[in-house]
């Protein structure tokens, strides 16, 4: 999933640990934060750490992948 928005991150992490089966209260024992810091990242996606982002992506299974566009030029032999 391409995430363009803090918000479609928020939704992205609940999807994902919802998908686990899990709740927040189990996921913030597994990563060693307390519940209302998951709430936090899934509701105010914009104020997520790196090292916050990196410990929720290993303990859902996801990987994150930074890119740089894709340029639409064609580029000129010369």
């Amino acid at each position: 999933m391409k995430i363009n928005t803090p918000k479609d991150l928020g939704a992205l992490l609940k999807d994902a640990r919802k998908a686990k089966k899990m709740n927040q209260a189990e996921l913030a024992r597994q990563i060693g934060v307390y519940q209302r810091v998951i709430s936090n990242c899934e509701t105010r996606p914009e104020k997520i750490s790196l090292d916050m982002l990196l410990k929720l992506s290993a303990a859902l299974d996801l990987d994150i992948k930074v890119e740089r566009p894709q340029s639409n030029k064609t580029s000129l032999p010369f």
